[in-house]
Parts: structure tokens; sequence; C-alpha cells
């Protein structure tokens, strides 16, 4: 995550977060020796935070523990987004790159067996859910922009403009591998559907992408 005195960004992995996250790194100027991807950005001139100009959060950390550390004022006054991916998708991109990744011990108890045991066990850890990044203890969202992994460009370009910002985002950190719809069978598609349910129906997701009538922004 990032956070300034105008922005707070919520980096969900495998939804352009990294690309996203050099972008924004360039419009804020680190303390020294800090941790970027570690640490709330200093917030400049608000100076009665205090200790909250420098504690340190999850680099995947969720909206919810931001709001929990910031005065109820400094949060509501961010412009706080994120960007989402399709449930489907966004697990197979997890699945290629652990198995580009052949030292992870993960690799040989999980990605080896093939994309139906790794499904099951992403299900199992149950930590594949997008929603809890965005949302707090109701189920309501806490963010003010949701964008889309699916409309990466048009949708950062609105974040953009409400920032004051005039940039393009970078391509990295791309998993290689065929169109997703191919790894799954019904059985498995229907296991993503019910395991991811809830961030089906909050971000409008359909199994070929964003559904007809879903989508926020």
């Amino acid at each position: 995550m990032l956070l300034s005195n105008t922005f707070l960004f919520i980096h969900i992995d495998k939804s352009a977060g990294t690309s996203i996250q050099k972008v924004l790194e360039a419009r804020i100027r680190p303390r020294t020796h800090s941790r970027w991807r570690r640490r709330l950005a200093w917030l400049g001139p608000v100076n009665r935070l205090g200790s909250y100009r420098v504690m340190e959060f999850p680099e995947h950390g969720h909206a919810s523990l931001v709001k929990s550390c910031l005065p109820g004022d400094i949060y509501a006054g961010l412009f706080k987004f994120a960007f989402v991916r399709n449930p489907w998708d966004r697990l197979v991109s997890r699945y290629a790159q652990l198995l580009r990744t052949e030292k992870s011990p993960r690799y040989q108890a999980k990605a080896e067996k093939g994309f139906e045991a790794y499904l099951e066990w992403e299900i199992r850890r149950n930590k594949s859910h997008q929603h809890p990044y965005v949302c707090g203890a109701d189920g309501k969202l806490i963010v003010d922009f949701i964008g889309y992994f699916e409309r990466l460009d048009e949708d950062f370009s609105k974040v953009c403009q409400r920032l004051q910002f005039d940039d393009t985002l970078p391509k990295s950190n791309i998993s290689k591998h065929d169109s997703y719809q191919s790894y799954y069978t019904p059985a498995t598609r229907a296991m993503v559907a019910e395991h991811c349910r809830r961030d089906i129906e909050l971000f409008g997701y359909d199994f070929d992408g964003i559904a007809a009538t879903g989508g926020r922004s």
C-alpha cells in the first residue's frame, strides 16, 4: 500500500499493483532510510498525526487496518482506491507465477500436482478473496474508487485525473500463461464461483470478465 497526504492506494496482489505502485512512488518523496513497500509514505504537513507518520504496514494491507490507525477525518479526506481482477483469472495468474518459482516449497507441494490440486489448496487456506482489502467489518466498501484490471489503462487514467497526475503505467510482473478459461473444467469453475461469491457479486464479475451489468466506478 501507499499513502500520501492526498491518497491511499490499497495493493491487491495480481491486479497490476506493482505497476501502479511504481508510478505512485515516483510522485511521493520517501523519508530517508524508509522501506517503501512496507510503510506508509510521509504525510507532509499534517503534523498532528505524530506517530502515525512512521507506522509500518504489510505491503498488501487492508484499508480497514489503515482506517483503524488514522484519525477519522484524515482517512475520510484521502482519495482511497484499489484495483481488482476477475477471480478465475487472478487464480490462474497466481498459479502461473508459482510454477515459475521452483525454489519455493509451495511449488513442490502444490503447483506440480496440477491446477485443480492448486485450487483446492487455495480454497482450503482461504486467502484468495479481494473484498476484505476494501471493505469494513460490516461488508461495506470503505474506499472511494475500484479500478479493474480488465480496463486497466482506462481506470488508471481516472485515478490520475482525480489526483491531477499525468502518468501512464509501465508493464511489470506479468505472468505468462494461456487463456485463463482454458484451465477450468465445469467443476473447478464452480469451485471458484462458490468460494469467491462475494468478490463476484461485489465487483460485478462473471467467468468471462466483467458482467454486462457489473463493474463499479
